[in-house]
């Protein structure tokens, strides 16, 4: 039977054989070239504005590595000598945000306990204590109160390992300094193994303090940017830029806490001084590079015959009338897009730059000198202004600091899984701020959910009472930690939020705590600032992140993050309730 589908191919044929039938077909002829002609005069095809190509560009600038670095707020009008920085050691992100990693995790104990019998293997002994190191620093077994407090993965964990599993945390603190470590006579070590057992020690504890990047003991400025009180980091650079001692220049980021550091975190900050007046100034550099065309999708075709790309369509961008930065974005891209020229300039990561001429070589042999914005020469020209680093004078008062570029040592770190997070929420029914820890690190080091910011207030329907049963005030959800309203001093009328105390169902007080380290200061008492939890809340995320330097190596560290919340947030707590 004939197949009652059939296919026809439609595809073009040519019967010459150099190819002149497909070459006449792609030249695109006209019947009438003076149409043509005429079409392009009125598009400005045959505009002459007397102007050439760059072929080539010289850039002279000062370049300044920073030198200084401060963590925490200085005080205004302050001159303080501060520690040395070196942009090339370690990331920003990490210098700024790393913290102490705390070693009471079970999971890490474990593991780091596998390691050391690892690094004993690899030792030649005549006896291997590895069964003695074992059986003696054993991770110990779950007592009643741990059984009941702990969550079931953690418990069952626990159970699995104990007794069979070395222990980290026992063997370090048993040991003690790797340099004269103490070996107890009970685990058995040979005379002849003893200096083989020191080094693989000696080893172990050499990995496991490069393991996580925490803030060094011979380096007090380091791990102090966390502001508890603002929920925020708070940290400064300074290089010095000119020759004299007046060439220091001071940057300062006043709220970072998102996590994205770049250049325009930071402001100029001339009201304090980190001592950089006496180091070495910045040098000037000079490079010869030849310009190369901006390129980017859906840029304007050069040519009237030539296709352009349609991926991105600008002409549907639909900016709003006061958004200024999309509006110059787009006229700049659809009628001047091939006008613009990039300079691949090579500078040190890590370093204020500021640009003192640009000499640029057109085709025809004529050379511009274009000076940067800000020159004195250009004192009745305004320049572009808009990436540009900022110098507040006051609340609302911000002057644009032109020809400053610093190239930030930042990195792009991968977040880990959320270990704490903490939502501090207005509560209007209450009158009170609350902290919900919604979620708390378990000794698995995993985030484990504690709590939610909405809790279930509906309860379960009890037998009718003749008589009603007088409550102070009804019961909290878990993990909801009040913030009462205090006074910094008695003699001040500063107000801030702090942990306070509800009274349980018995009537005696019950003084509420905070698990979370977030919520944790330090020395002293959390005193957050009131202006910190606005109307729509805010949330606090401690993770690890992990980057790569330019160089390779490894950077693991655990830090904070702050976000917008979700809004106010009811806990149900009332006073002076009667339960029928």
């Amino acid at each position: 039977m004939p197949s009652i589908t059939t296919w026809s191919r439609i595809e073009p044929q040519t019967s010459a054989a150099d190819g002149e039938g497909l070459g006449a077909g792609f030249a695109a002829r006209v019947h009438d070239p003076l149409w043509l002609l005429a079409r392009q005069w009125q598009v400005g095809e045959f505009q002459g504005e007397d102007c050439g190509t760059p072929i080539l560009a010289r850039w002279r600038g000062r370049v300044s590595p920073m030198r200084r670095f401060v963590a925490g707020p200085v005080p205004v009008n302050t001159q303080v000598d501060g520690p040395r920085f070196d942009a090339a050691s370690v990331p920003l992100e990490t210098l700024v945000e790393r913290q102490v990693v705390a070693e009471d995790g079970l999971r890490r104990a474990v593991e780091d306990g596998l390691h050391f019998l690892r690094l004993l293997g690899q030792q030649r002994l005549f006896n291997d204590p590895s069964a003695a190191f074992a059986s003696t620093y054993a991770v110990p077994e779950v007592t009643e109160e741990q059984r009941a407090s702990l969550d079931p993965e953690t418990l069952g964990y626990a159970e699995l390992v104990a007794g069979r599993a070395l222990d980290a945390r026992r063997l370090r603190g048993a040991l003690g300094d790797p340099a004269t470590p103490r070996l107890d006579p009970a685990l058995g070590i040979d005379t002849g193994d003893r200096a083989e057992v020191v080094e693989a020690y000696r080893a172990w504890v050499a990995w496991s303090d490069t393991l996580f990047s925490e803030p060094g003991a011979g380096a007090p400025q380091d791990g102090q940017t966390w502001q508890p009180d603002r929920l925020e980091h708070v940290f400064s650079l300074s290089t010095r830029l000119g020759d004299d001692i007046f060439g220091e220049r001071t940057l300062t980021a006043q709220q970072y806490a998102d996590g994205t550091l770049d250049w325009y975190s930071f402001d100029v900050n001339a009201e304090i001084s980190l001592g950089s007046g006496q180091d070495e100034p910045g040098e000037v550099l000079t490079r010869t590079v030849v310009p190369a065309p901006v390129t980017f999708h859906g840029m304007p075709a050069r040519r009237f015959w030539e296709l352009e790309d349609a991926r991105i369509d600008l002409g549907a961008l639909r900016p709003g009338a006061t958004d200024l930065a999309q509006l110059l974005m787009v006229e700049t891209l659809t009628g001047f897009g091939n006008d613009w020229f990039v300079l691949p300039i090579e500078l040190p990561v890590g370093s204020l730059v500021e640009s003192r001429s640009l000499v640029v070589t057109d085709t025809f042999g004529v050379r511009s000198l274009l000076r940067p914005t800000g020159d004195s020469a250009l004192a009745n020209r305004r320049g572009f202004s808009m990436f540009s680093h900022t110098l507040p004078f006051g609340p609302g008062t911000e002057v644009a600091v032109p020809n400053l570029l610093f190239l930030a040592p930042t990195v792009t770190p991968i977040d880990g899984p959320v270990l704490e997070e903490v939502m501090l929420v207005r509560d209007e029914l209450a009158n009170l701020g609350w902290a919900v820890e919604r979620r708390l690190e378990s000794p698995l080091e995993v985030g484990l959910e504690t709590a939610t910011d909405t809790p279930d207030l509906a309860s379960e329907p009890a037998a009718p009472r003749d008589v009603p049963v007088y409550r102070l005030a009804t019961p909290l959800p878990a993990h909801w930690v009040p913030l009462i309203p205090v006074r910094v001093t008695d003699d001040s009328a500063e107000v801030r939020l702090a942990p306070g105390a509800v009274l349980d169902l018995s009537g005696v007080p019950r003084v509420v705590s905070p698990q979370a380290r977030l919520l944790d200061p330090g020395p002293g008492r959390l005193l957050i600032r009131e202006e910190e939890v606005p109307r729509e809340g805010v949330v606090v995320r401690r993770t690890y992140q992990a980057a790569r330097w330019y160089d390779g190596r490894l950077f693991v560290w655990s830090g904070n993050r702050t976000s917008i919340g979700r809004g106010e947030a009811s806990s149900g707590l009332a006073f002076d309730d009667l339960v029928g």
